[in-house]
This record gives C-alpha cells, structure tokens and sequence, in this order.
C-alpha cells in the first residue's frame, strides 16, 4: 500500500515539473517575440523636409506580451521548484523510514 501512495506522489510531483516546464518554454518564447519587437521597434519614418520623425510603436501588443509572459514565467517557476521539493522531500522521508525499519530489525534480533 505504501508503494502505491509513494508512486502516486512521485507522478503528481512528476507532472508538477512537467508543466513547469512547459510554462517556462511558453514564457521563453513570449520573451524572445517580445525581444524581436522591440528590436524592430527602432524604425521610424522621416519626413525629409521637416526633420519630423514619427516612431511606429506597438506598445499595447509588447505590453499584452509583457503581461502574458510575466505570469507564466512565475507559474512555472513556482511549479518547477514545488515538484522538485516534492519529489526529494518524498525520497528523504522514505530514507528516514528505512532507517527506522532497519534499526528496529537489529534491535529485535
């Protein structure tokens, strides 16, 4: 019974990783489009007559990525470490208790 609780728990930490992960990877790739778009922010139109030049921006659409990116970044963050814990918690209790179980085997003998 208790190596099936214990398998149970290592796979809901497993999964906790697994899309920490894959949280991470998402937020990644929203932080290099991000990063392409405020490269190709830097061209401007110049009126040659006037000297006037207008910046094309796309504040709300670097802001709406921003604010996407940020969360998952955190989320998967805080999900990568907490199955990580999990997991060598897990393994560190189940030390513990051998160690118990193999002092009372001595002790009995």
């Amino acid at each position: 019974m208790q190596w099936i609780a214990r398998q149970q728990f290592h796979h809901r930490s497993a999964l906790m990783q697994g899309w920490g992960a894959v949280l991470l990877i998402v937020s990644c790739a929203l932080w290099i489009w991000l990063g392409v778009l405020l490269v190709e922010q830097q061209d401007a139109y110049c009126y040659r007559v006037t000297n006037d030049c207008e910046m094309i921006t796309e504040w709300p659409k670097q802001l709406a990525i921003l604010g996407i990116s940020a969360p998952l970044s955190v989320c998967g963050a805080a999900l990568l470490v907490g199955g990580s814990v999990r997991r060598q918690t897990s393994a560190h209790v189940f030390e513990v208790i051998e160690m118990q179980r193999s002092e009372e085997r001595s002790r009995s003998k």
